[in-house]
C-alpha cells in the first residue's frame, strides 16, 4: 500500500541533506513525496532559496511563513510559535502518513511537534549528535528526539545517546550522514567551473567561510564574526569566499559585520550558493573557516583543513582535520597560517577518516520510511527506562 512522506525543510543546508531522500521518495513505487517549505527558503534576506528547490523540480505542496523579523532571541521564539499554528494547517490539509525533518531548528521542531500532536509519525535525521557550545540547537535536537517515533542517527555515538534518552531501539536505524551521499556521488560543481563562475583565481589560495551564532551570546555575533574577518582579511594574497549566517538571533548583527568590513570588497559574499557549487567549493578552498557543521561533516571527505573558531561545534564527533580555536583574530590567523603551511597538519587531513561516512544514507532512509509498520504501536511510545 503507498504511504505519503510529508517533508519539512527550512533552510538551504537542511535540504541540501535532504534532497537525496526527497529524490529517492519520489523515485520510490510505493512512497508519495510532499514538501512543506518554510524558514529561511521564504526569506529574501537569506536568498529566498526556495527556487533552488522548485529548480530542482520538485513540487512545494505547502508553504509556511514564520519568520518574525527581529535578531533576538524573542524573535526567533515569536518566529516558532508562527511556525507551529502554520505547520498545524499545512499537515492537517496534507495529512501525510508519516513526516520527515532533519537537524536541530525551530523550522524542525515546529514540523515535529505539530505532527505528534496530530498523531502523525514523526521520522528525525542528525538526533542524537552533541554540540555544547550550542545550547538551542542541542535543546531543540533532543526535543525533537522525543517527540520523533522514527530516529535516523549519522553515527553509533548518536545512535547510542538516543538510547540513553529512553528511546526503544526497534525505533533507531544508524544511516550515516545524509550530506555525505551527493559527494560520494560525485554530485560536485567542478573547481575550474566555480573559477569561471565566481570570478576566482585557480592560482591564489582560497578560504572559505561559514560562521553562524553562538545562540547563548546573540549580542557578541557582530563581533565574533569580525574576528573571524579580520584574520581572513589578513591573507592579502588569499581570496575569500563569504557565506551568510542562518537566520537564528545575531545573525543579523554578522550580516552588518560582512558588509561593513574594511576588506568588505575583497570578499566574494554570498547569500547563499547551490549545494553543488558549495560541495565544490569544499573541494576546492585551501582551508574552511567558521563555526559551519559542514566543517566536522562534509569537510573531511575532502580531506579539507578547518579552522572550527568559538564553541558552537564543542562534544562533536570529528575527524583529524580540525584545528579548534576562540574567537580571536590572532588565534584565527595562527590556524589558517597552519592549514596553509604545516605539510604535516596537510597530510594529516588529507588522510583523515570521516567518522560519518556509511555510505547510502538516503536510501537507508528510504527504504526505513516504505517498511515501518505504521500502527499503534509506532505512535505509543514508551520509556526503556
Amino acid at each position: 500500500m503507498s504511504r505519503t512522506v510529508g517533508v519539512v525543510t527550512g533552510t538551504r543546508a537542511e535540504y541540501g541533506l535532504l534532497r537525496g531522500a526527497m529524490k529517492r521518495i519520489e523515485a520510490h513505487d510505493e512512497l508519495t513525496l510532499q514538501v512543506v517549505v518554510t524558514g529561511m527558503h521564504l526569506s529574501e534576506r537569506h536568498g529566498r532559496t526556495v527556487t533552488e528547490i522548485e529548480d530542482d523540480g520538485f513540487d512545494i505542496d505547502r508553504r509556511v511563513h514564520m519568520q518574525v523579523d527581529g535578531d533576538s532571541g524573542r524573535a526567533m521564539a515569536k518566529s516558532l510559535g508562527v511556525g507551529l499554528s502554520g505547520m498545524a494547517d499545512a499537515l492537517a490539509d496534507l495529512d501525510p502518513d508519516i513526516v520527515l525533518v532533519l537537524g536541530d531548528r525551530g523550522e524542525a521542531l515546529a514540523g515535529g511537534v505539530a505532527a505528534a500532536h496530530m498523531n502523525l509519525p514523526v521520522a528525525h535525521i542528525h538526533g542524537g549528535d552533541a554540540m555544547e557550545g550550542a545550547i538551542i540547537d542541542d535543546s531543540i535536537r533532543h526535543a525533537l528526539t522525543k517527540f520523533a517515533h522514527v530516529h535516523f542517527p549519522v553515527s553509533e555515538q548518536s545512535a547510542e545517546r538516543i538510547e540513553k534518552l529512553g528511546e526503544e531501539p526497534w525505533r533507531i536505524t544508524t544511516v550515516g550522514a545524509p550530506g555525505l551521499d551527493e559527494i560520494r556521488e560525485a554530485a560536485v560543481t567542478a573547481p575550474e567551473t566555480l573559477y569561471e563562475t565566481y570570478g576566482l583565481d585557480p592560482g591564489r589560495p582560497l578560504l572559505l567561510t561559514v560562521q553562524h551564532p553562538v545562540t547563548t551570546a546573540p549580542e557578541r555575533a557582530g563581533e565574533q564574526m569580525r574576528a573571524t574577518l579580520d584574520a581572513l582579511a589578513a591573507r592579502e594574497r588569499a581570496q575569500v569566499v563569504v557565506i551568510y549566517p542562518n537566520a537564528d538571533a545575531g545573525g543579523g548583527r554578522m550580516i552588518d559585520a560582512i558588509e561593513s568590513h574594511d576588506a568588505a570588497d575583497r570578499f566574494h559574499a554570498f547569500e547563499s550558493l547551490p549545494r553543488a557549487d558549495y560541495l565544490g567549493l569544499l573541494d576546492a578552498a585551501d582551508a574552511l573557516v567558521g563555526n559551519s557543521s559542514s566543517g566536522i561533516i562534509e569537510a573531511p571527505s575532502f580531506g579539507l583543513p578547518v579552522v572550527d573558531v568559538g564553541p558552537r561545534q564543542t562534544g562533536r564527533q570529528r575527524a583529524d582535520n580540525t584545528l579548534s580555536v576562540p574567537h580571536e583574530t590572532q588565534a584565527i590567523e595562527a590556524a589558517i597560517e597552519r592549514c596553509l603551511t604545516d605539510e604535516s597538519f596537510q597530510a594529516r587531513a588529507r588522510n583523515c577518516e570521516n567518522p560519518y561516512d556509511y555510505g547510502g544514507a538516503a536510501e537507508r532512509i528510504v527504504s526505513r520510511l516504505a517498511e515501518i509498520d505504521l500502527t499503534d504501536r509506532l505512535i505509543e511510545k514508551r520509556l526503556t527506562y
